[in-house]
């Protein structure tokens, strides 16, 4: 099998290889097509990887990527629920990207071992964000960055947390803010997004008689706002 070119990640998996650490374990939840472990095992970033999904499709196209790149001394191809068929000695970073903030809470709920400060897990998440930042909280993960990306002109977020109940801060806006910096231009555009879905919600909730309800959504619209 002939050498290939290595392909360049898109701009939502640039941002999420460029917060997996140097030299760690990597794994890689509903990886699809493997993309990201093979390219930061071919840059040398990460020392292995399982690439790991719940789909036996996706995971064949995986094992053809990882042999056509050859990196099979590096990368792993495994069928797993989540986090279910990995041990906690296989993965020091654990990347969960492109699936909802629901599953994602699942997937974490189910792998009691992430509570451990030496682990990474970062994040991206494609619906339920508040709903995922008020569980990280709750549960004793703490934030360590946040940072939206635009990815074929839509706006992600990605955030990278651990296990460290001591540094949780949070307030009234935490859920719907997070660590993201409303003055950098992708969260400002991220952010916009937030305000047009809090919007609609704070709408309904008029329509429903859930006045104070909605008053306390505006509430935080009108706040937000003031930071951007």
């Amino acid at each position: 099998m002939g050498l290939h070119a290595l392909f360049t990640l898109g701009s939502r998996l640039q941002l999420c290889a460029s917060m997996v650490r140097k030299n760690v374990k990597l794994a890689d939840i509903g990886t699809d097509h493997a993309y990201l472990p093979i390219w930061l095992a071919k840059k040398g970033i990460i020392s292995n990887a399982i690439a790991a999904d719940i789909r036996q499709g996706p995971l064949e196209k995986a094992r053809d990527n990882i042999q056509r790149y050859h990196v099979q001394d590096a990368v792993t191809a495994r069928l797993s629920d989540g986090l279910n068929k990995i041990s906690p000695n296989e993965a020091d970073d654990i990347v969960i990207a492109g699936m909802g903030g629901e599953m994602i809470i699942k997937i974490i709920e189910n792998a009691k071992w992430l509570k451990d400060s030496n682990k990474r897990l970062i994040l991206q998440p494609m619906t339920s964000v508040p709903e995922l930042r008020k569980y990280l909280a709750e549960n004793g993960f703490a934030l360590l960055k946040e940072q939206a990306v635009i990815d074929e002109n839509h706006a992600y977020t990605l955030i990278s947390t651990y296990y460290n109940p001591e540094l949780i801060k949070t307030d009234e806006f935490y859920e719907y803010i997070g660590m993201l910096n409303p003055k950098k231009q992708a969260d400002h555009e991220y952010l916009s997004h937030v305000l047009i879905n809090l919007g609609k919600k704070a709408r309904g909730m008029e329509i429903s008689g859930k006045n104070r309800e909605a008053q306390k959504l505006y509430n935080i619209i009108d706040n937000i706002k003031s930071k951007m």
